[in-house]
């Protein structure tokens, strides 16, 4: 594993540090004022997520978007190293979130590595641009750890596949142009076999969504009713019934490379932040010896997940697909995050169940929310419970448990 960067690459990164501090500014309230700008823009009286989509849009222009995606469409053929220093950056001046992120993340890449030569033409371009929103058709009722036990099915008729079902747990689907979703087309197949890929228009009639409330209040997540819904047979990734492995592939997209430690960041500095406007006792928390143990560890664990998002890195650029171990990542940074949502509330205190409303709440109610948020992050992606399976199976090469 090397952990030097070259010096094309530190040219690359100068490069993106100047065009951030034109573009965002030093982090503060900048994002806000970028986003600001984009929702004075006339468009936006027309599409009420204007704003949230002119900041990926202008990413894309500059070339900071799709980074290790082929340029033909639309990516920009970067390094994978340059990928990682784009995210570092963009970390450290706490620039706007993507509201495109599932796109990026998961189906892009998954469309770049299976997707037809027409399928990578007519949605990559759109994705980067964040001119189309997607979800994720994966969990249902009964098939939310065990996957492969999913039941909503879809029959060929014709050139169109016709699906009836539901999905549950469906993060912004209500905002989403598309989604790309599992389903069964073969029912006498084995449970891992008989599985197709299919795109979703989120227009197409038959759907209903109704949006779920968290435990932490939002709506982000949704439940989703398929009757009789049509999608053309040229919407089908991979091959019939070969779904599978596409799915597969498609999450360990989702849990590699250092996403996770850029976002673990930017919540360990609002915490470092918190922590020195509460008190604890006679001084403020950020004093506390006990408090300051926990914030190290905290350091100390993105560190390591940083290297272990490096480790990731190498293979990559040695040619490898984010395989099993990118689930240690992804085990490793949903507890984490759990651990330092719990230093949050014990730094506040009895002010930590404080509801939003009140004067005396801290940072607007936000670790509140997050603490619930948190707990979510053990099971969505794949729980805990089934990334340490794969990780004995896959990494360290134990046996399969057998099944009652």
């Amino acid at each position: 594993m090397d952990l030097e960067f070259s010096a094309e690459d530190e040219e690359y990164r100068q490069r993106l540090r100047a065009w951030l501090k034109e573009n965002v500014g030093g982090g503060g309230d900048s994002p806000n004022a970028v986003m600001k700008q984009a929702e004075e823009d006339p468009e936006a009286a027309k599409d009420p997520l204007a704003g949230a989509r002119a900041w990926p849009r202008r990413l894309h222009d500059a070339g900071y978007v799709g980074l290790a995606w082929p340029k033909e469409y639309g990516g920009q053929d970067a390094s994978f190293t340059q990928q990682v220093i784009c995210g570092e950056e963009m970390a450290k001046v706490r620039t706007p979130p993507l509201i495109n992120t599932i796109g990026l993340s998961i189906i892009g890449p998954t469309l770049v590595q299976h997707g037809t030569e027409e399928q990578k033409k007519r949605f990559l371009p759109r994705i980067l641009r964040a001119d189309d929103l997607w979800c994720q058709g994966f969990s249902e009722p009964e098939a939310g750890s065990d996957l492969a036990s999913l039941r909503c099915r879809a029959e060929l008729d014709g050139d169109e596949f016709v699906v009836n079902g539901q999905k549950v747990w469906t993060s912004l689907a209500f905002l989403s142009d598309w989604m790309f979703l599992l389903v069964r087309t073969d029912p006498d197949a084995p449970k891992r076999e008989g599985i197709s890929y299919l795109l979703l228009d989120m227009k197409s009639p038959g759907i209903e969504v109704r949006p779920l409330r968290n435990a932490a209040g939002g709506q982000h997540f949704s439940e989703v009713f398929f009757d009789n819904v049509r999608i053309p047979k040229k919407n089908l990734v991979g091959e019939l019934n070969k779904g599978w492995s596409i799915a597969r592939s498609s999450l360990d997209h989702e849990r590699s490379g250092l996403s996770g430690v850029v976002a673990l960041e930017e919540t360990l500095g609002r915490l470092f932040r918190m922590a020195g406007k509460v008190d604890r006792g006679q001084q403020k928390s950020v004093e506390d010896q006990s408090a300051r143990r926990a914030l190290a560890q905290h350091w100390i664990a993105i560190e390591g997940l940083r290297h272990l998002g490096y480790r990731t890195l190498s293979d990559q650029i040695a040619g490898k697909p984010p395989g099993a171990g990118s689930s240690v990542g992804k085990l490793f940074a949903s507890e984490l995050r759990q651990e330092m949502t719990r230093t949050a509330m014990d730094l506040q205190g009895p002010f930590a169940p404080i509801a939003k409303r009140s004067p005396h709440v801290v940072d607007r109610g936000r670790w509140h929310a997050a603490y619930f948020d948190a707990l979510a992050h053990s099971i969505g992606g794949g729980t805990s419970e089934i990334m340490r399976n794969v990780i004995a199976e896959k990494v360290l090469g134990l046996p399969r448990a057998q099944e009652d």
